[in-house]
């Protein structure tokens, strides 16, 4: 499928819903612009290999992975906006920005394009961060993530990477890619521009990173990881492997004595921090499960994000539910396979190391569980917040019921 009319939903609708809905006093509609790039992205979804940025040669043509994540991602975002307070503009058009630069990414055959879009992104959404709340951390978010961003450019005049490669350049290569996927993915020491500006912003703010940068990233460092030489996936995952375990365990213990609105950023980083490690080992069980966690976090996310009494208590605990990892949610199912395929790739060591993640996490999920029935609503949403609250966990426990259909229909992925 063609990226255009996606990238042109993205862009036309934020700059009309920028330049119109606060003459109008109408900013509430902001979410029809994600649901145009939705919109546009299903009428262009079709069959196609399984094929997505970084393993598709030239053009700007979208796999059936690819368009499917953009179409979920811009779901999410809708339902996302929705729930939040009335954006203004300039968050209207950092989210449409990002939504664009994500799809291109996606899209993209050449390693340089991929890079930049990614870099683009980053920066626009790190200055929204600081412009919003300029504080230590929504500096370090700025700083972090356009450096971060920076080093898939300075990887790009490498790729593609032939196996004939001179170790020195594919360690280079490789270390390239796995610090610009910690800083994307916030792994520690990085994470604190994530937990630090969480503290700060809510719902529509985080939706960039969270719904539209984080999932296209991992999307579409799967096949390029997969075609690097030995030497580089040695370095990918020799830096990765410690960044993942730590971040996940930090995340996770951290979670257990944060505020309720603070919990859900933990748990994404703690998650994220496996899908790190998964992404250190070319083994399907592990694609797997980080595919599943991506789709349980875009199902949830846009809920959790939220500030605790923004929505009733009911959907929010479901949403929990979902993500704590008692199966049959769908977080279980996607830790589980990473878990599984990280024990055979690497040895039980790393069973020791993930184990307490899981542990952690079931007991966040069921405090926060506990913290939504005693949360008083803020105020009185409308009609169709309340519909669009239950959207999230609905979905969440109907991937945890059928996980391979759903990573199948989404995505096509077998």
């Amino acid at each position: 499928m063609s990226v255009a009319p996606v990238a042109i939903a993205w862009a036309g609708s934020g700059l009309l819903a920028a330049l119109l809905l606060p003459r109008l006093h109408r900013r509430r509609l902001a979410a029809l612009v994600p649901l145009a790039a939705a919109i546009a992205a299903l009428l262009s979804l079709g069959g196609g290999a399984d094929l997505i940025a970084a393993s598709a040669p030239g053009g700007l043509a979208l796999g059936r992975p690819g368009g499917g994540l953009v179409l979920l991602s811009a779901l999410a975002a809708t339902v996302c906006l929705l729930l939040s307070p009335p954006p203004d503009s300039g968050e209207v058009l950092v989210i449409a920005a990002c939504g664009t630069l994500s799809a291109v990414a996606l899209a993209s055959g050449s390693p340089l394009t991929w890079g930049l879009c990614f870099a683009a992104a980053f920066a626009l959404f790190g200055v929204r961060w600081v412009v919003s709340a300029p504080a230590r951390s929504t500096l370090a978010a700025a700083r972090v993530t356009t450096l971060g961003a920076a080093t898939l450019v300075a990887a790009a005049p490498f790729l593609p990477l032939d196996a004939a490669a001179v170790p020195p350049r594919a360690h280079l290569v490789g270390g390239l890619l796995a610090g610009g996927i910690a800083a994307g993915f916030a792994l520690v020491p990085l994470g604190g521009w994530v937990s630090g500006g969480a503290r700060l912003l809510r719902g529509a703010s985080l939706a960039p990173w969270a719904l539209l940068l984080l999932p296209a990233m991992l999307l579409s460092c799967q096949p390029l990881q997969a075609t690097l030489p030995v030497e580089a996936r040695l370095t990918f995952a020799a830096i990765l492997l410690p960044a993942g375990a730590i971040s996940a365990g930090w995340a996770a213990l951290r979670g257990l004595s944060v505020p309720d609105g603070e919990r859900y950023p933990r748990v994404l980083l703690a998650d994220l921090g496996l899908v790190a490690m998964g992404l250190a080992t070319p083994l399907s069980g592990a694609r797997l499960g980080s595919l599943l966690l991506m789709i349980t976090h875009l199902c949830v996310a846009p809920l959790l994000m939220q500030d605790p009494g923004s929505a009733s208590s009911r959907p929010r605990r479901l949403a929990w539910a979902a993500l704590s990892g008692v199966p049959p949610g769908p977080a279980f199912w996607g830790r589980f396979a990473l878990v599984t395929a990280l024990v055979t790739a690497f040895g039980g060591t790393l069973l020791i190391a993930t184990l307490p993640v899981a542990g952690a996490v079931l007991v966040i999920a069921a405090r926060s569980a506990i913290a939504a029935t005693a949360a008083t609503p803020t105020g009185s949403p409308g009609r169709a917040a309340r519909f669009a609250a239950w959207v999230p966990p609905l979905a969440a426990v109907t991937v945890g019921l059928l996980p391979a259909a759903a990573v199948h229909a989404l995505l096509g992925v077998g």
